[in-house]
């Protein structure tokens, strides 16, 4: 297999490494034959660990496909994803779908259109922003509400992924555990993890390697609301991530709106709380921030638990007046 075109701004070092992964994925008997339209790119993010090769093409048939291949041989959660992507779908959530096995990794249908963030950088007026929020909202409630899921007791869920950790959370946030909403969850939605079909305006929900069939759905909720603010408050990379808390809790503005619209929408669509979802805020940032520890990856440039430690040390007052 040549090398086929490629996203400019690619790391020229792991050039050397693609190559010998798309040899692979030539000779592996689950990549389409005859496939054409070839492009590849490792995504551009802030991960210099167990990074992943995406491989897009059209198969014979016309249909667009994309693999899905580690570049570290530590790394099994792409293999993990495999395994989840090959049962159904949950009810009324768009997601890829299986299509081949391959011996590292896999081919999946490719999800149309366009990034998320896309969508939020695009915007135009406070009101977009709103409205994308709020569907950002309905296309995880499916996957939130299916099965056995319901109000109960977090406190076991938070302490069996977190351990000990769960008591910096603060007793606030413990509070709000009891109840909070329990169910089958993303792991990792945040915004670049949705998909935004240009054609029906409908949202798709991708990378599902962290998906937990009994975990706390807020934190999925939560991470797409607050990660969303990375893309509202660009300044953060020469400004930090206090000066990041300070736009996200205590200014007033559009972005702030658009968060409170989405907590409430949610809350009213799972019968909770929305100040209690929205004081869970902690056990989230916690959450996301050891999901990468568990990975083996590097966790200084995260924001979330400089977010955490904010809030902790004066929670906004817009969010005890969520429930009003």
């Amino acid at each position: 297999m040549s090398m086929p075109a490629t996203a400019p701004g690619t790391d020229r070092n792991m050039i050397p490494t693609v190559e010998q992964a798309l040899v692979r994925l030539r000779a592996d008997s689950g990549w389409p034959p005859n496939a054409r339209d070839l492009a590849w790119w490792i995504p551009d993010s802030a991960r210099k660990q167990r990074q992943r090769l995406f491989v897009s093409c059209l198969a014979s048939d016309g249909a667009a496909l994309v693999a899905k291949v580690p570049l570290d041989a530590a790394d099994t959660m792409v293999d993990r994803e495999r395994e989840i992507l090959r049962g159904p779908a949950p009810a009324g959530v768009r997601r890829p779908t299986l299509v081949h096995d391959l011996e590292r990794g896999f081919v999946m249908t490719w999800v149309p259109d366009r990034d998320f963030p896309e969508a939020l950088t695009a915007v135009e007026s406070a009101d977009d922003l709103r409205k994308l929020l709020e569907q950002a909202v309905d296309a995880m409630l499916p996957l939130h509400t299916g099965g056995a899921a319901g109000l109960g007791d977090g406190r076991a869920v938070a302490h069996g992924y977190l351990g000990d950790l769960i008591e910096t959370a603060g007793d606030a946030a413990l509070e709000a555990l009891t109840p909070t909403w329990i169910g089958p969850m993303h792991g990792d939605l945040g915004p670049w993890n949705i998909r935004w079909n240009s054609a029906d305006g409908r949202l798709s929900l991708i990378d599902w390697e962290d998906y937990q069939q009994t975990g706390l759905p807020v934190v999925d909720l939560l991470n797409t609301v607050l990660t969303s603010a990375l893309l509202i408050y660009p300044d953060y990379r020469t400004r930090g991530h206090d000066w990041l808390g300070e736009q996200i809790l205590h200014s007033d503005g559009p972005f702030r709106s658009a968060a409170r619209s989405a907590l409430r929408r949610y809350a009213h669509a799972t019968g909770q709380s929305a100040v209690s979802a929205a004081r869970l805020l902690p056990i989230a940032c916690l959450w996301l921030h050891r999901r990468v520890e568990k990975q083996g990856r590097l966790t200084g440039h995260l924001f979330y638990l400089p977010l955490m430690r904010a809030f902790q040390r004066a929670e906004p007052r817009w969010i005890g007046e969520l429930d009003d």
